[in-house]
């Protein structure tokens, strides 16, 4: 039996919407391959595919003037938008004008058709289905491992590779057990701070709903929750390439050896703006949107001792590091860290003071000796 919440997750979906109009070979074979997995739901992609193209036929019991006429604002808006003089910031185009207008009409008329069933849009729900639809996809060939956040208080994740997140409440983080050989892929809802561990042959990827982020090596900070009217892609170090997911040139920017595209540099930031459908470039200038301690943290250290060292790595990632105080009580170090992941700091601060570390029960634990 087809409940209304399920008709109205695939109504919602802009994957699924994409396909029934366009019937791509690439979606053919999710859409395929999604029905196959239980065959229940293929009633359900009848139905809701019939009744998106009797809405783009405008066979929907509506008054057809009226649905032409909020057609007709939609397009003027738009083009309103596109004349705004937008002062000290890059825009990059996401798709061609005459595609943006008919976008714009398009989702008018599914509006409509949607509130005559009184569907009720949800932000957070579309952002969930569509982290749900790219999880999927790389299933298909690929086992994920996938952590949510459910608490109050952030959440360190180690990948594979070595890299660091630091995952926000409310937020969810899905990868591969084992990355391939030639790319990491991540997939992220929410926001999470990330310590990319560097490696220029095998690009690090994180898709965040409707936002593409490509790195080598860097730190930065992506806030992507459905709630919010844009997605933010904000670098602490290094470079970061960011693009649209139906960019036009969305699979040559990923082929890319080198980082190209929307390039974003230190105290830079990418913002897509959903309702204008537009990528925005600007320099992050209001310290608000640096939340995490992590984010305003430099790591520079000259004869500190330990335990104040090890008191900013517990503050910046909120993690608990356990060590004996009375033993390790005369160490110290100098030193100037950058962007590498937690991990490698730690790796580095043992060596210099012949300790070495251990992870166990989310907490951390170190092993030393007296320091000299």
């Amino acid at each position: 039996m087809i409940t209304n919440k399920e008709f109205q997750e695939l109504l919602e979906n802009t994957s699924f919407r994409t396909w029934v109009f366009e019937k791509n070979a690439q979606d053919d074979a999710y859409w395929t391959s999604w029905v196959a997995e239980d065959i229940s739901r293929k009633e359900l992609v009848e139905r809701a595919s019939a009744f998106l193209l009797s809405i783009q036929g405008k066979s929907v019991d509506l008054e057809e003037q009226y649905i032409d006429l909020q057609i007709q604002k939609a397009i003027q808006n738009a083009k309103k938008e596109e004349k705004t003089i937008v002062e000290e910031i890059e825009i990059t185009e996401v798709i061609p004008l005459w595609k943006r207008y008919w976008a714009v009409a398009a989702s008018v008329i599914v509006l409509l058709g949607a509130s005559w069933f009184v569907l009720n849009k949800d932000a957070s729900k579309q952002e969930f289905a569509l982290y749900q639809q790219q999880v999927l996809e790389a299933k298909v060939s690929n086992e994920l491992v996938e952590v949510i956040n459910e608490g109050e208080q952030s959440k360190l994740v180690q990948l594979p590779d070595g890299s660091s997140i630091v995952l926000q409440k409310n937020s969810r983080l899905s990868y591969k057990k084992a990355f391939d050989a030639d790319k990491r892929e991540v997939y992220l809802v929410g926001e999470a701070f990330f310590e990319v561990a560097k490696n220029p042959e095998r690009p690090f990827f994180v898709y965040a709903n409707e936002l593409v982020t490509k790195v080598l090596g860097t730190s930065f900070t992506i806030k992507a929750f459905g709630k919010d009217k844009d997605i933010r892609v904000i670098v602490k170090t290094g470079r970061v390439s960011v693009f649209t997911q139906t960019d036009n040139n969305a699979t040559q920017l990923k082929n890319n050896r080198e980082l190209t595209g929307m390039v974003l540099t230190a105290n830079q930031q990418a913002i897509y703006q959903r309702q204008e459908i537009r990528l925005v470039k600007a320099i992050v200038d209001n310290p608000v949107i640096l939340t995490l301690p992590i984010e305003n943290q430099k790591f520079e250290f000259v004869a500190t001792p330990i335990s104040e060292v090890f008191g900013i790595l517990e503050k910046s990632y909120g993690v608990d590091i356990v060590y004996d105080e009375e033993v390790m009580s005369k160490c110290s170090i100098t030193a100037k860290l950058g962007d590498e992941p937690l991990f490698e700091k730690l790796k580095w601060i043992c060596s210099i003071t012949e300790a070495s570390y251990e992870v166990s029960d989310g907490q951390i634990i170190i092993t030393g000796k007296p320091c000299k």
